[in-house]
C-alpha cells in the first residue's frame, strides 16, 4: 500500500494550484487530496465542477530524469482505468489521458510542469475521478460516477487502489516511457480503425486511428497519409 506523504484539506482552490505554488517545500511524491475544490481545471483550461462525492488529488513528482514526463499522464490514465475496472466498471481510455465507462467520462487528468530559474522543478498529476457523486447533470459533458454504475467506494478506497497501482510501475515508465506500458494501454483503447477528429491548438485533423506509437504518440491515417500527434482532443 502506499505510504508515503498524503496531506488532506477539506477545501482547496486546486490542488495543482496548492502543490505548484509550494513545490520547494513538498518532497517527491507527494500527494494532496480535496474533499472539494473552488477552482478545479481540466485540460485546455476548462472547469472541473468539484462535487462532494469526488476524488480530486495531485502527485507531486521530481523524477529522476525528464525525458518521458508526458508518458507519466497517460501511465496515471491507466492507473485510474485498471482500478475501476478492478472494482467492477466497464472503464476504457480516451486518448491521451481521459477514463471514461459508458462513454461517459468518469476520470479526467491535467499535468501541470513546475519551472524555476534552473529550469524543470517538478511534474504535478492532478487527478478528478467521479466516485460516490448521485448526481452529474451540472458537470458540463457526459459524465458518470462509480456510484451511478452501482459500485459502492469511497474517495478514501478509490485513492489507495489508484495509488498502489501508479507507483507500482512509476519507475518502469520514467526510465522507459510508454513503451514499457504501450500493450497494457492498447488493450483498454478500443479506437483502433475508428474515425476520429482531433483538435489540437486551432488546428484539426480527421482520419482513422492507425495505432499509439512507442512514444505514445496517436498516429492518424488521413487522406494525406499517416499524421503523428503528439497532443490533442479526441473527437468520436
Amino acid at each position: 500500500m502506499y505510504m508515503r506523504q498524503i496531506l488532506r484539506f477539506d477545501e482547496l482552490d486546486s490542488t495543482n494550484a496548492y502543490a505548484k505554488r509550494n513545490c520547494s517545500l513538498l518532497s517527491d511524491q507527494t500527494v494532496l487530496v480535496a474533499r472539494t475544490q473552488t477552482a478545479g481545471r481540466g485540460r485546455m483550461k476548462r472547469v472541473w465542477l468539484s462535487q462532494a462525492g469526488g476524488l480530486y488529488f495531485s502527485v507531486l513528482l521530481k523524477p529522476s530524469q525528464t525525458q518521458f514526463l508526458p508518458n507519466l499522464t497517460q501511465w496515471m490514465a491507466l492507473a485510474v482505468c485498471e482500478s475501476a475496472r478492478e472494482a467492477g466498471a466497464e472503464a476504457f481510455l480516451k486518448w491521451p489521458n481521459d477514463v471514461l465507462a459508458g462513454g461517459k467520462k468518469l476520470c479526467g487528468i491535467l499535468s501541470e510542469a513546475v519551472t524555476g530559474k534552473n529550469g524543470f522543478e517538478a511534474l504535478v498529476l492532478g487527478v478528478g475521478v467521479n466516485v460516490a457523486q448521485a448526481d452529474l447533470s451540472r458537470a458540463g459533458q457526459p459524465a458518470v460516477s462509480l456510484k451511478m454504475l452501482g459500485i459502492a467506494l469511497t474517495p478514501e478506497e478509490m485513492l489507495q487502489r489508484i495509488l498502489d497501482r501508479f507507483f507500482e510501475g512509476y519507475e518502469q515508465v520514467v526510465n522507459r516511457g510508454f513503451e514499457s506500458i504501450r500493450e497494457a494501454y492498447l488493450a483498454r483503447f478500443p479506437y483502433i480503425g475508428k474515425p476520429v477528429t482531433i483538435r489540437y491548438g486551432a488546428q484539426e485533423a480527421a482520419g482513422t486511428v492507425q495505432t499509439l506509437s512507442p512514444r505514445g504518440t496517436l498516429l492518424l491515417q488521413t487522406p494525406q497519409g499517416v499524421t503523428e500527434i503528439s497532443i490533442g482532443d479526441m473527437m468520436v
